[in-house]
């Protein structure tokens, strides 16, 4: 049986963002972290990243303990993965070895967190803003980075702007929720019309990306940070595992909100696409998975659709089903502005390490094809 939304981490108001806001800084024994991270624009810049990062004294994560645990866990983990990927990628040359006074935290609180010792969507997005004023909700313009790279508008609103889109969703995981555990077909009716219904938010919300960030900027100047560790891989000394290391970088196959709808309405993906999305659950935080898991494994809302024994629910769920496809073909396009023009190439690796093109197409077809009328 499906369980509460709260034992899967989901906030009904902020969906799969924390329902806490993130520590704006850690713990005064981290201070030196804090310190580093606030300096990492003149450092990428100066080109001493490395240098300051072999200077910190050795990171004892075991004294995050207290009431407040989790959310020093996560502001940590964040600081240290984007350490990680700016002694990858913060110098003209790659190095891919990571010094153990930063592998060996950043790979034990990965391990703790259930996710991968390098930047991710559930770092980056879900764990890295403050609200700009307390006494307003959170929002896209009521935010700001806590810790980024080079800085400035274009990388702080790609990030905040994302918030967004995980904000237009929480409806819609409430509803998935209710449409899931409905014991009658009229209320899973009701629920996936207000799902369709929804969708356009989270459309909108993606589509806010163009307000202020520049494609260019964000592909020049962004995007080398989000990058994965390639073949042969990335080396993170002291650590248990001696074997170089190939991880995904920071995607949006990385957020549970598509890949939650796409398992509530029993749209399933094959090929280059289907590999792709089960990877990237990797990434994301335990709970959430298994949001998608289990609804993947307990929905019935495909089936009795398809069964038209409601011809409410039929006819909401392929309307759900259109919204869905409709925020693909954006996603598409905002990609292809966004990476192929930039890059002027018409092929290309997306951070997550596949060609993004193929891939989001592929994801399209499979949508459509679940459309029953």
């Amino acid at each position: 049986m499906l369980g509460s939304l709260a034992s899967y981490s989901v906030d009904p108001e902020r969906g799969f963002l924390p329902a806490l806001d993130p520590l704006v800084t850690l713990p005064s024994e981290y201070a030196a972290i804090d310190e580093l991270t606030g300096q990492m624009p003149s450092l990428l810049r100066s080109r001493r990243v490395r240098d300051s990062i072999r200077g910190l004294a050795p990171i004892d994560v075991d004294r995050l303990v207290g009431d407040d645990t989790r959310r020093e866990t996560e502001r940590l983990f964040l600081a240290l993965c984007v350490l990680t990927n700016a002694w990858v990628w913060g110098e003209p040359t790659p190095d891919l070895t990571i010094p153990a006074n930063l592998a060996v935290p950043v790979c034990t609180l990965a391990d703790r967190l259930g996710r991968r010792p390098i930047v991710s969507h559930a770092s980056m997005d879900l764990q890295n803003w403050r609200r700009v004023r307390l006494d307003e909700p959170l929002s896209p313009d009521n935010a700001e980075l806590l810790v980024g790279f080079h800085g400035g508008t274009d990388e702080t609103w790609f990030f905040t702007a994302t918030i967004g889109v995980e904000l237009a969703a929480a409806p819609i995981l409430v509803d998935l929720h209710r449409a899931v555990t409905a014991d009658d077909l009229d209320t899973m009716a009701d629920a996936v019309e207000r799902v369709a219904t929804a969708m356009p938010d989270v459309t909108v919300a993606l589509e806010r990306m163009r307000e202020w960030c520049d494609p260019h900027a964000f592909y020049h100047r962004v995007r080398p940070f989000l990058a994965g560790w390639p073949e042969p891989g990335v080396v993170y000394e002291g650590t248990a595992s001696t074997e170089p290391q190939v991880l995904a970088g920071g995607s949006a196959g990385q957020s549970s909100v598509v890949q939650a709808l796409d398992a509530a309405l029993g749209v399933g993906h094959a090929g280059v696409a289907g590999g792709f999305l089960r990877a990237m659950r990797d990434y994301m935080p335990p709970d959430h998975r298994r949001f998608i898991t289990d609804l993947e494994s307990q929905s019935p809302l495909r089936t009795l659709a398809e069964q038209r024994r409601s011809p409410r629910l039929t006819d909401a769920y392929d309307a759900a089903v259109a919204e869905l496809d409709r925020f693909r073909q954006h996603h598409i396009r905002l990609s292809i502005d966004y990476i192929s023009v930039p890059s002027g190439e018409r092929a290309q690796v997306g951070t997550g390490g596949s060609d993004f093109v193929e891939l989001l197409r592929d994801a399209r077809t499979d949508t459509l094809r679940r459309r029953l009328g």
